[in-house]
């Protein structure tokens, strides 16, 4: 299928989710607008689009705009003042970009960690559909990324733990989708919403899962430690979970005699955790 004359735009389209929708769409026979925070990622990502694009036989092409944040709101509207000298309009427009967020309980959540994160999953996706519309033709689409349920129960909606700005932001995302969706009827836009489900990639691994291990033991574990020196240890201990399980034991050796070591704090009974 050679859509030549479509254009869709995938925003955090460098990794992940929004290279995957970005694939899809340049197997369709789209030209394809991928944007993104880091260049790097999203030149490896225009090399792979332009393979397919090479392969399909397809007369199209792939234009990729690097320090992108959609939480920024100069950067957005200079982007679509690009996009429309370049390409005109636009067919499409996926909502992807987004970030985990703190890893915490959210009394320990900073007001920067919260406002960050819902800038970019929730003012992001509204400013750049906002500005879109200024792209977007009849019969065009609004689709966006999202967080319906959590792992735990897939068919109740509960928030995710730890991570209380994320999903304050998904479950306020959900409804700017449905609002679109009824106030663009006129414009003859859809506004989509959808979930892809759970994605374990090493990113999550890394990063979100040991983050959320990490907590769990900061708030329920070591009952012989102070909250001075568990957050000293599992802040040291977060960059190796998700490692091999012998590099995780020789980091907490490591780490639980430095506790030792420096006696963080004299009364704590810490002699016991030498071992």
């Amino acid at each position: 299928m050679n859509q030549a004359n479509k254009t869709v735009l995938v925003t955090g389209s460098g990794t992940g989710i929004g290279q995957a929708v970005a694939r899809k769409f340049a197997k369709l026979g789209f030209n394809i607008i991928i944007l993104g925070r880091r260049k790097e990622p999203l030149i490896e990502a225009s090399e792979i689009l332009n393979e397919i694009i090479k392969k399909e036989g397809l007369n199209t092409k792939v234009k990729y705009y690097p320090g992108i944040d959609v939480a920024d709101e100069d950067g957005i509207n200079n982007l679509f003042e690009n996009i429309k000298t370049e390409f005109g309009k636009i067919d499409i427009v996926v909502n992807n970009a987004g970030v985990s967020g703190p890893v915490k309980i959210f009394t320990n959540s900073s007001f920067q960690d919260f406002k960050e994160c819902v800038a970019i999953h929730l003012t992001g996706t509204f400013w750049t559909s906002v500005k879109s519309l200024e792209t977007l033709e009849a019969n065009g689409k609004i689709i966006t990324i999202s967080t319906f349920f959590t792992e735990e129960n897939k068919f109740e909606q509960r928030p995710y733990r730890f991570r209380t700005p994320y999903t304050a932001a998904q479950g306020a995302k959900n409804r700017l989708i449905e609002a679109l969706a009824w106030e663009l009827v006129e414009k003859r836009i859809k506004s989509i919403g959808t979930n892809p489900g759970p994605v374990h990639s090493d990113r999550i691994y890394k990063t979100v899962y040991p983050k959320a291990a990490a907590e769990f033991l900061r708030i329920g574990g070591f009952s012989g430690l102070t909250n001075r020196q568990i957050e000293i240890a599992t802040n040291a201990l977060l960059p190796y979970l998700g490692e091999k399980q012998d590099i995780v034991e020789n980091e907490a050796k490591k780490i639980a005699a430095n506790l030792v070591k420096e006696k963080v704090d004299s009364n704590t009974e810490i002699e016991k955790y030498k071992e």
